[in-house]
């Protein structure tokens, strides 16, 4: 087998383990899966906790459509609202999601560094540094 291609499938497969066992985990203590933390943990991070809504498809790496019935979902249980601005839709963070994506960072963090405490620091920083780079050049067929 290829050594890209095997690496591609070994990160899909400890993604889907580690987004597995975060599911559970943030489910268990905050009722959210790890989809909705890692938006709500996008909006908290951006200025005034508003993201215009295409602004969010690509980080989270779904279709358009998904992300915004993740936001629905979200607006009902009251922790985000979408609002219009200058004729473009925005997502913005209410202090419940607020006050829920921080407590949920605590419950994540926790998660990863039990994910990875097997793995050598320095490793852990290459790889990260690695895949950071691979998010920001991979291209989408409609980049």
């Amino acid at each position: 087998m290829n050594t890209n291609l095997g690496f591609c499938l070994a990160l899909h497969r400890a993604h889907a383990r580690l987004q597995l066992k975060l599911d559970d985990e943030l489910g268990l203590h905050h009722g959210v899966s790890f989809n909705d933390f890692a938006l709500l943990n996008l909006l908290a991070q951006a200025d005034g906790g508003r993201v215009s809504i295409p602004e969010l498809v690509r980080p989270m790496g779904q279709p358009p459509s998904a992300v915004l019935r993740q936001l629905i979902l979200l607006e009902k249980i009251g922790l985000v609202v979408r609002e219009g601005a200058n004729g473009m839709r925005q997502a913005v963070l209410r202090p419940a999601g607020r006050a829920l994506v921080n407590a949920a960072r605590e419950t994540a963090d926790s998660t990863c560094t039990e994910a990875v405490e097997s793995i050598d620091s320095a490793v852990v920083a290459t790889v990260s540094a690695a895949l950071v780079t691979l998010a920001r050049t991979t291209r989408h067929a409609q980049d």
